[in-house]
């Protein structure tokens, strides 16, 4: 059994939980909210009540719990390095939300300590571990030599309201390491790290938003035989079609931080439905690798590698240079 905490009482905190529960080895342990009405409501919302779950409002307190096995990471972007560095120290397995860090600089810290402390590290980010993206690695041959990758993730922000009426809202503060690129971007941006690795050159463009973060950005990638463009937003709604194309024609990805449904459609008029059924509680296939990690000793994922978050995250911080858009944990 791996005893969980859990960092954060936001809705991704409450997908892990719902996750989570169907995951055998896995036991919930604790809750740190910076408030403790937070943290009692988020039970009272996600918990059953069969088992007694511990609040805590500081970090070191819960690192101190020695019934605590690891601990799921899902605070504010610019707060994920010091806290992790911190619990794998305590000696905590790690799960640390996407994107792990700030810039490279910050996830080599994370490694560092994770070696250090032979403790599991691995960033969440859930669609890698899909059956329909392991699908699509399957069937991406059909297609035949790949020339070109468009993806793309807009979302009107459910907060986006509230900052336009002056309201400071975490998700648009550059303080915590927010906007469309580090939110959003990383998941179209990551398959193409994936399948096609670091690309020769980089253009980045970005709209920003009064606060200073990037209410949208566009990404294109350049290789030497093929490109990518990533597009993404927070203050727009987009149709959330990523697509693959090759000389022998092309794949479709539903809304690709999910991977809902896959189409392939071939240039000799072939269509076909690649998809096949997926949990609803999308993070559970990361939920259950993490704990096979951990149960075999292993410090490093096979499938998010730290190698792997390393060139997502390198891409990420090189487009905003770019653009200039500057983190508090850049100058650190």
């Amino acid at each position: 059994m791996v005893r969980f905490g859990i960092i954060g009482t936001n809705v991704i905190s409450g997908g892990f939980v719902r996750a989570a529960k169907k995951v055998p080895e896995v036991a919930l342990h604790a809750v740190h909210s910076r408030k403790t009405q937070s943290a009692e409501r988020f039970i009272e919302r996600h918990l059953d009540g069969a088992e007694p779950v511990k609040i805590y409002t500081d970090i070191e307190s819960l690192a101190r719990d020695k019934e605590i096995d690891a601990v799921y990471v899902a605070s504010p972007n610019a707060l994920h390095c010091e806290q992790a560095v911190l619990l794998l120290n305590a000696g905590k397995h790690v799960l640390g939300e996407k994107p792990s860090a700030t810039n490279v600089s910050e996830l080599e810290r994370i490694y560092a300590a994770a070696r250090q402390n032979q403790r599991c590290f691995m960033e969440a980010l859930l669609t890698t571990h899909m059956p329909n993206y392991k699908v699509l690695k399957e069937q991406l041959h059909r297609i035949g030599v790949p020339r070109k990758y468009i993806g793309q993730y807009c979302q009107y922000s459910s907060r986006y309201d509230l900052y336009k009426q002056g309201q400071s809202i975490n998700t648009f503060m550059p303080e915590f390491s927010n906007g469309a690129l580090m939110d959003l971007g990383i998941y179209p941006l990551s398959p193409v790290i994936d399948l096609w690795g670091v690309p020769d050159k980089i253009q980045a463009n970005s709209l920003f938003l009064d606060s200073g973060v990037d209410g949208a950005t566009d990404l294109l990638l350049d290789y030497a035989d093929k490109q990518a463009s990533i597009s993404c937003s927070k203050i727009s709604n987009g149709h959330n079609i990523t697509e693959i194309q090759g000389e022998l024609g092309r794949i479709e990805i539903d809304f690709v931080s999910f991977i809902k449904k896959i189409r392939l459609y071939l240039n000799d008029g072939t269509v076909e439905n690649l998809g096949v059924e997926q949990d609803l509680d999308i993070m559970r296939y990361e939920i259950e690798h993490f704990v096979q990690l951990i149960k075999r000793g292993s410090i490093e994922s096979d499938i998010n590698s730290w190698s792997f978050s390393q060139s997502v995250l390198s891409v990420i911080e090189q487009a905003r240079k770019q653009v200039g858009l500057v983190y508090p944990g850049d100058n650190r």
